[in-house]
């Protein structure tokens, strides 16, 4: 399980440190990571290297009252799934976590006593791991290499880019886009259904809803009630046919294939 601390408050970072630690220890809970920052930006940067976390924010950062609750809007946009839990000194704002519609686990006080907050702090936990979704290994693609480290859900992924900065890669996906230093080559050595179209770009087959073969573009499948703009990149013309074979292969046939 990777946790998050958001505090700006350096006593306060201690204690909620300690109690976390102390209550996955009893609860026999691995903590993958355990960061600690009071820099909101830092958090959600961090943060989207992975997925299903658990977060703890205070809503008042550096005297932003609603700055908790602005963080939490953002990790749900590419961490849905994720276990958020208020803990503020400001228990008159509870209510306002269901205006910001981020789905929270919980909200400890602050004032509370120390063992009222390791009892909160150890139930979150508790939940948090019981909750904690079985992932299927098809469904997550996960890199690791000497400068970046990160998964996310297979399905998601539309494609990757070259970025114009050597070695730099782009990721754009339904809910993200996250750049990392990388090579084309080997991320399509990953995974059959990841398919180098062009120079510049590798396709997930999985997401690919048509093909325009007089333009040689690719089109994406897209969730219009979400507003999401439409997406479409190009395909080399020395590799059309070998994309519409690979299509194929991956019994997407039934998809309309533009001529």
């Amino acid at each position: 399980m990777n946790i998050f601390i958001l505090e700006d408050q350096f006593i306060q970072q201690r204690i909620m440190e300690k109690m976390v630690r102390k209550s996955c220890e009893e609860l026999g809970i691995c903590c993958s990571n355990l960061i600690i920052t009071s820099k909101p930006d830092l958090l959600l940067f961090e943060s989207k290297a992975c997925a299903n976390n658990l977060y703890f924010l205070d809503i008042e950062i550096s005297g932003c009252q609603m700055k908790g609750l602005e963080v939490a809007q953002e990790i749900r946009k590419y961490d849905m799934y994720g276990h958020i839990v208020f803990v503020t000194t400001h228990d008159h704002l509870s209510p306002l976590t269901f205006q910001y519609k981020v789905a929270a686990l919980d909200f400890i006080i602050k004032d509370a006593t120390q063992d009222e907050m390791e009892k909160k702090v150890r139930e979150v936990l508790a939940v948090a791991h019981q909750r904690k979704p079985v992932l299927d290994v098809n469904d997550w693609f996960i890199l690791d290499n000497k400068f970046t480290k990160f998964q996310i859900s297979f399905s998601s992924i539309y494609y990757f880019e070259t970025t114009g900065v050597p070695h730099k890669i782009r990721l754009v996906s339904e809910n993200r886009t996250l750049e990392f230093y990388g090579d084309l080559k080997d991320i399509e050595a990953k995974d059959p259904r990841l398919f180098r179209c062009h120079r510049a770009f590798i396709v997930n087959l999985m997401k690919v809803e048509s093909i325009d073969k007089s333009k040689k573009e690719i089109i994406f499948q897209t969730n219009q009630n979400s507003g999401e703009a439409r997406r479409i990149i190009p395909v080399s013309r020395q590799l059309l046919k070998h994309l519409l074979d690979k299509m194929g292969d991956r019994s997407l046939l039934n998809r309309p294939v533009y001529e």
